[in-house]
């Protein structure tokens, strides 16, 4: 059997949403991916359709037809070796630890070359952003984590807008 490289975050992420409902369409992961309220993730039908056709080609999910209709219905389940890629990839301590995308993050150290006023009006708008981002309302377990995320960002923004007067 072929060794397949690490799962890409688009990747795992997928697996774990197919995981979760035991079976989805293409379509239907692209939806989850949309409705993420983050934009890191891509729901681009370009992104998700060979992304899918991919994982299949790996072995590490097998489509059906579950068409009733003219209409085609295919949809993906893991299969052992997609089981076993998902825990690895879940498990992976290196990777998980990786500080990762965030723009936020990646602004702070450049807003000294802004004035204080405008650096403190950032802060501002993206606490209260922050603040009223809705969590995803269809799973408890990521509503929680969702709401811990917003409980540390506030922190750490209210943190960084005492350097900003």
């Amino acid at each position: 059997m072929l060794s397949t490289p690490p799962l890409t975050e688009l990747e795992g992420a997928a697996l774990a949403l197919i995981k979760r409902e035991t079976a989805l369409t293409a379509y239907e992961i692209k939806e989850g991916f949309r409705r993420s309220p983050s934009s890191y993730w891509s729901g681009s039908a370009g992104a998700v359709y060979p992304m899918m056709k991919r994982l299949e080609g790996a072995g590490l999910v097998v489509s059906l037809d579950e068409s009733n209709s003219r209409r085609p219905r295919k949809v993906f389940r893991l299969t052992n070796g997609g089981e076993a890629a998902l825990r690895s990839w879940l498990i992976d301590e290196e990777r998980a630890a990786d500080a990762g995308y965030d723009p936020l993050r990646t602004r702070l150290p450049f807003l000294v070359h802004v004035e204080r006023r405008a650096a403190r009006e950032l802060l501002d708008s993206v606490e209260a952003r922050t603040r009223e981002m809705p969590a995803p309302s269809e799973d408890r377990h990521a509503a929680l984590v969702h709401e811990s995320w917003r409980v540390m960002r506030l922190a750490w923004i209210a943190e960084l807008k005492c350097q900003f007067g």
